[in-house]
């Protein structure tokens, strides 16, 4: 894949003009654009290798570790169906990225904006499933949810299939695009929207919930950025004539797109990241005394042990891991270090006021 100005390339860009389209040239501006992007990412999967090695740590397991692996998955594959559909490279030398059904389709479309938005929605319909209706989100329920939603992913991308490429997307070799049917665009974007509409009444429902660690903060900043992100799509598809040939609007739309994901991301999973790689046993400590002290330990699919002894077990499960009773003994003998090197020891509400 070439990013410099060669001579196939002002071909490309003065056959578009004949044809009323103004095309910038991909060169390096787009390089640099994949090659930041391509590095965020990179730095997210170590630290989502990270936090699945440690997905047993309380704070991070009530995050849903594997969702979140899950939503990454979703994000690389959005990127990917962005860069070979949006403009930024060549994609008529090869056969694979020719095939506008399999990247804009199941890539960008159906594992990407549809799988990514479907999961936060889906998060956010577990929060209100335990907190709104007072049950814990586990075993079937978790499974229909699951299913149902990959099942509404694939069954849209089979039929999408079946349709003939005039009615959804096509290779346009004059211009080395790929050119996707203004019904099939609105289509998509109806989908989006209406998981988004869903997503939004369940947010409004728990804005009055008592959340213990910063729930409804997390829920709105995340919901506004992947809002902004479909308004801004919606304009780019809808209102702007073939995007990917302005160089301004199709560096724009992937950046909104996965820095949005990725500080969306963050939101989630960096204070409990943070706190597990450098105050581990501190922010555990601070974690159950919060629970403890709302009574949450229900909610949060928690419960305590009859001895007082600060011991976490999953709703449903009988004995705790060994993972949680180490982590666990770690801590208390960190407090009962901590308790006895001055006189007249600190309380650990007061040890833990720097973590809220």
């Amino acid at each position: 894949m070439s990013f410099e100005f060669t001579p196939e390339e002002q071909s490309r860009v003065d056959v578009a003009n004949f044809l009323g389209i103004h095309l910038d040239p991909i060169g390096h501006v787009d390089l640099s654009t994949i090659s930041v992007l391509s590095a965020m990412y990179f730095i997210e999967f170590i630290a989502l290798c990270y936090q699945f090695y440690n997905r047993h740590y309380p704070p991070l397991r009530v995050k849903n570790v594997p969702l979140m692996c899950s939503m990454y998955v979703g994000a690389i594959a959005w990127f990917l169906g962005d860069i070979f559909t949006g403009g930024l490279v060549h994609i008529g030398q090869s056969h694979i990225l020719r095939n506008c059904k399999f990247t804009l389709i199941w890539l960008r479309a159906c594992i990407g904006v549809y799988y990514v938005t479907s999961l936060f929605s889906l998060r956010c319909f577990s929060l209100y499933y335990v907190f709104c209706k007072g049950r814990a989100f586990k075993g079937r329920v978790v499974y229909l949810s699951l299913g149902l939603t990959v099942l509404s992913i694939a069954l849209f991308g089979v039929i999408s299939m079946l349709v003939p490429t005039e009615l959804t997307t096509h290779y346009e070799e004059i211009i080395d695009m790929c050119y996707t049917n203004r019904n099939y665009i609105i289509a998509v974007i109806l989908i989006v929207w209406s998981i988004w509409i869903a997503t939004a009444v369940m947010s409004w429902r728990m804005r009055n919930i008592p959340f213990c660690f910063n729930e409804r903060v997390e829920i709105f900043a995340t919901f506004m950025l992947l809002l902004a992100v479909s308004i801004l799509n919606t304009v780019c598809l809808m209102y702007v004539t073939v995007y990917p040939a302005s160089l301004a609007w199709r560096t724009a739309l992937i950046y909104t797109n996965h820095v949005c994901a990725s500080v969306g991301y963050w939101i989630v999973m960096g204070e409990a990241t943070y706190n597990c790689m450098f105050h581990r046993a501190e922010y555990l400590q601070y974690w159950v005394t919060t629970l403890k002290e709302d009574e949450m330990e229900r909610q949060y699919e928690y419960s305590t042990d009859l001895d007082n002894d600060i011991i976490l077990t999953l709703v449903g499960n009988s004995e705790p891991t060994a993972t949680t009773r180490s982590m666990f003994a770690h801590t208390l003998e960190s407090q009962s270090l901590e308790m006895t090197k001055v006189d007249g020891s600190s309380s650990p509400q007061t040890q833990n006021s720097a973590y809220l």
